[in-house]
C-alpha cells in the first residue's frame, strides 16, 4: 500500500472511476461479518485472536446502528413459535433447529395480519445511536472506511408476511402489499439517514431478489412496487449527505434489474454470484457504472476447492481487472462452517498481496 494513499482514499477513487490503486478485499459481506459461528470458533483456535479483520487486514471496517424490537414481548406477534426462536428488531423468529451459524424457519410477525390497519399496528424498531460517531471517527483517522447496515426493502417485506403471502399480496392484495412495503421503505430510510448521520463512508443495503435460476418476482413487478421506495431513499440520503457511497446486496440471477439498479443510484452490487452470473460478462456490460463485487463462491469454491484453487481464482479476478483495479474481492455469502482454515488463509493472503 502506498504510503500517500489511504484505504478510505482508494475506496473513493474506485467509487469515482478513477484507477484505484490496488484491489481492495474483505472476508465480509459489506457491513455482516463474514465469519458464521463455527468458523469464527475455527478462527480463534487458530489465530488466539478476536478480530478477523484486524489479523487479516482487510481494506474496510464495519459500524452500524444498533436496532431493538419496540414493543414488549416479540413472541405475543406468533400463534407458536418453537422453543429457542431468538427475534430481531421487527418482531420476526429466527429458529436454527440447533445447527450454529445458521436459521432453518422464519416466523413472520404479520401473517395473520388481515388488513392495512393491522400492519400499521406493528412496532417500528427502534434505533439507537450509541457510541457511533466515536468508534466511525477512530477508523476514519487510521485511514479505513466504514461500511454499515442500512436496511432493507423486499425481503424484509417478504420476511414480516411470510413468502407466500406476500406474494399473493403482490398479485392479488396490492393494498395489503403497499402498506407492507411503505412501512419497510420508512423505517430504511430513517436507519440510512441516521447512519449517514455518523460520518459512515458505505451505507449497506440487502435485498435479495433473485434465485439462481431468475428473479423472485418478475422484473416488472419488481419495478412496480420496490424500485420507486430505493430511488426515494437513495435520493433522500444524498440530498443531505452528498459523499455517501450505496452498497446493495443481492443474490441470484438478478441481471434482469442492473440497470436499475444503477438508475436508482447504488454504486457497490454485492454478489455476483458464481453460481448464476458470469463475473467477467457482466463486468464488461455493466463494470463502468457500478463497482462490481467479483465473489468467491461461499456454496462451491470456498467451501469444496483447495488453496490452490483459491489463489487461481483470485489471482485471475486480479488478471481481470488489471486495467483499472475496478472490483472489490470478497465472498459471495457468510463463510459456511464447511470452509477449510487453509482456504480462508490463502484468500486473505493472496486477495491482500499488493497492498
Amino acid at each position: 500500500m502506498s504510503k500517500m494513499t489511504t484505504r478510505r482514499e482508494n475506496l473513493k477513487r474506485l467509487v469515482n472511476s478513477e484507477h484505484a490503486e490496488w484491489i481492495p478485499f474483505s472476508l465480509d459481506m459489506g457491513a455482516i461479518p463474514g465469519f458464521t459461528e463455527p468458523v469464527m470458533a475455527l478462527f480463534r483456535e487458530e489465530t488466539g485472536a478476536e478480530q478477523p479483520e484486524e489479523f487479516f487486514n482487510y481494506d474496510f471496517r464495519t459500524v452500524s446502528l444498533k436496532t431493538r424490537f419496540a414493543g414488549e414481548d416479540p413472541a405475543l406477534l406468533h400463534e407458536s413459535v418453537k422453543p429457542e426462536t431468538t427475534f430481531d428488531e421487527w418482531g420476526i423468529g429466527h429458529w436454527a433447529g440447533g445447527k450454529a451459524g445458521t436459521y432453518e424457519r422464519t416466523f413472520p410477525p404479520l401473517v395473520r395480519a388481515e388488513s392495512v390497519a393491522d400492519v400499521e399496528s406493528l412496532p417500528t424498531p427502534i434505533i439507537e445511536t450509541g457510541q457511533t460517531f466515536g468508534a466511525v471517527q477512530v477508523y476514519h483517522e487510521r485511514g479505513y472506511p466504514v461500511f454499515g447496515y442500512a436496511g432493507s426493502v423486499y425481503e424484509w417485506s417478504w420476511w414480516l408476511r411470510g413468502m407466500q403471502g406476500f406474494m399473493m399480496d403482490l398479485a392479488a392484495n396490492p393494498d395489503m402489499a403497499e402498506a407492507i412495503i411503505e412501512k419497510v421503505a420508512e423505517y430504511t430510510k430513517t436507519l440510512a439517514l441516521k447512519t449517514a448521520r455518523t460520518g459512515i463512508d458505505v451505507l449497506c443495503f440487502y435485498d435479495d431478489a433473485g434465485m439462481q435460476t431468475g428473479m423472485q418476482i418478475s422484473p416488472e413487478m419488481w419495478r412496480r412496487f420496490i424500485k420507486p421506495r430505493w430511488r426515494d431513499i437513495l435520493a433522500s440520503v444524498r440530498s443531505s449527505y452528498p459523499d455517501c457511497i450505496f452498497f446493495l446486496h443481492s443474490c441470484g440471477k438478478i441481471e434482469d434489474i442492473i440497470p436499475d439498479i444503477i438508475e436508482v443510484g447504488f454504486q457497490i452490487l454485492h454478489p455476483v454470484q458464481p453460481e448464476c452470473m458470469d463475473f467477467q460478462h457482466i463486468q464488461a456490460r455493466y463494470g463502468r457504472e457500478l463497482v462490481l463485487c467479483a465473489c468467491i463462491s461461499a456454496q462451491q469454491l470456498f467451501p469444496f476447492g483447495t488453496p490452490n484453487d483459491v489463489n487461481k481464482w483470485v489471482c485471475r479476478i486480479k488478471a481481470l481487472c488489471s486495467s483499472d483495479n475496478r472490483t472489490i474481492i470478497c465472498p459471495s455469502n457468510l463463510i459456511q462452517p464447511e470452509t477449510p482454515w487453509k482456504n480462508i488463509v490463502a484468500f486473505a493472503e493472496t486477495a491482500g498481496t499488493g497492498h
